[in-house]
């Protein structure tokens, strides 16, 4: 029968009350000193947390959002008064020649690079497969005759000059803020790199600050030493120089506008990082000269530098304030309930402070069933009118927890915990309401067990 399961106050014989009873906050001074100073000290902890980590050097209160730009380079100087027989390099296997930037530097295809020419092999070629020749019997249709081998005299010299731009594309089109774009001539920016500081230790080090409105300017030699190489020496695993064998270069520039107290701030700051590339694939660039039967292949070996744009610009949001705001607040309820624990857990008085943190209401469906029951046989034995006066109220309790037994076993109290508190004698919780207050306890609930 469905009625012995489900019934308006009850489901399977648990009081609906019981299930879906509410909780809400108690404040209890629990006196213990080692208590409270292990509460502040954690709250303190999470409040410098929240203002020093969250807000200042994790900027809370910002949304950020990606650059995007471009970058190039060029290379100037010039050849006047250079010497080659002075030059080192030039009086070994490989003679010098005399080059201007515009030979030096290749049309690299790469985007966003540069091609520094330090060696240089010109293979003069003849056709020896015919053009209308079906098929050739060589790798390829024509046969180098003579080669010439030369470095590149005074390259190292040379000023490579980058220009880059960047800008925050959501936040500029929002706002139109120059806070949030900015170019070469407008920005300061630093060169670093990452070396031994000198005491054995690795470390980021800046080597060059540029200013406002100053040309992002570096020549070779410094360009490479900034990625820790020379062109005369030779690279891990080689046995022939920088200068012979050629070397890809990235340059990483990162740009930020969080480098003051408050963010955002008024311009846009970058770092610039030279790093040998990982996959050293890319420096060698053929260059063929000429058509017909004969032709010139102009092998060069060099200098790649590849420019890579990256960073985070940020702006204010409420949003962000929210969520960091929200993550203070989490950490706080997870340092109180930690201390709760700690409390009603493992001090030597946690009974006590159990006992006084966590305090039970009558429970409702205690109280219906009691008072149907204490109705009913309060109906059924009263007297006649002419018997009734001064003996009601007595004959009603009487009779009342004469029969309260009456009760379905799923309605009667019982204890608040199984261990602790033992059991809540039936007649006290049904007689005088006013027991509890006196003795000055705090009294756990009744509770109930399916039948």
């Amino acid at each position: 029968d469905c009625g012995d399961w489900i019934s308006h106050d009850s489901v399977l014989g648990i009081p609906i009350d019981d299930v879906l009873s509410y909780q809400t906050v108690k404040v209890v001074r629990i006196q213990d000193r080692l208590l409270g100073l292990f509460a502040l000290a954690c709250k303190i902890g999470v409040t410098l947390h929240i203002v020093l980590y969250l807000g200042l050097v994790q900027h809370g209160y910002l949304e950020f959002e990606p650059v995007s730009g471009t970058a190039s380079a060029k290379l100037t100087g010039s050849v006047k008064y250079l010497n080659m027989s002075q030059l080192s390099y030039c009086r070994g296997e490989y003679l010098c020649r005399l080059l201007d930037q515009h030979t030096i530097v290749a049309a690299d295809p790469e985007p966003s690079s540069i091609f520094i020419t330090t060696f240089m092999q010109e293979h003069e070629q003849q056709r020896t497969c015919p053009v209308d020749a079906p098929t050739c019997s060589q790798a390829s249709p024509f046969t180098t005759l003579v080669r010439h081998d030369y470095f590149t005299g005074g390259v190292e010299d040379m000023l490579v000059v980058m220009s880059h731009e960047a800008q925050s594309t959501e936040f500029y089109k929002k706002t139109r803020d120059d806070r949030f774009r900015g170019n070469s001539d407008s920005m300061e920016g630093t060169v670093e790199a990452y070396r031994n500081d000198g005491t054995g230790r690795m470390q980021t080090m800046p080597l060059k600050q540029i200013s406002q409105a100053s040309p992002f300017a570096m020549t070779v030699a410094e360009l490479l030493a900034a990625a820790g190489l020379k062109l005369d020496n030779a690279l891990p695993g080689h046995t022939q120089t920088v200068r012979r064998t050629g070397v890809v270069i990235n340059c990483f520039i990162t740009y930020s506008n969080t480098w003051n107290w408050i963010a955002p701030a008024p311009s846009i700051r970058y770092t610039a990082e030279f790093t040998p590339a990982a996959m050293q694939s890319r420096k060698v660039y053929y260059e063929p000269v000429g058509f017909g039967n004969e032709r010139m292949l102009v092998e060069r070996t060099g200098v790649r530098v590849v420019f890579k744009q990256e960073g985070l610009l940020g702006n204010f949001s409420w949003l962000a304030c929210l969520r960091t705001m929200v993550t203070g607040m989490l950490l706080l309820a997870l340092i109180t309930w930690g201390t709760d624990m700690v409390a009603t857990r493992f001090l030597p008085l946690s009974h006590k402070y159990e006992a006084a943190k966590y305090e039970y209401t009558e429970n409702l469906f205690n109280m219906r069933a009691s008072r149907s029951v204490q109705n009913d046989q309060v109906l059924g034995a009263i007297p006649p009118p002419s018997a009734r006066r001064g003996s009601t109220l007595s004959t009603a309790r009487s009779v009342s927890l004469a029969h309260y037994s009456s009760v379905p076993s799923s309605a009667r109290p019982q204890s608040a915990r199984s261990a602790g508190y033992g059991s809540v004698p039936l007649d006290e919780s049904i007689g005088d309401s006013k027991a509890g207050e006196r003795e000055g306890g705090n009294r756990p609930p009744p509770m109930y067990t399916p039948a």
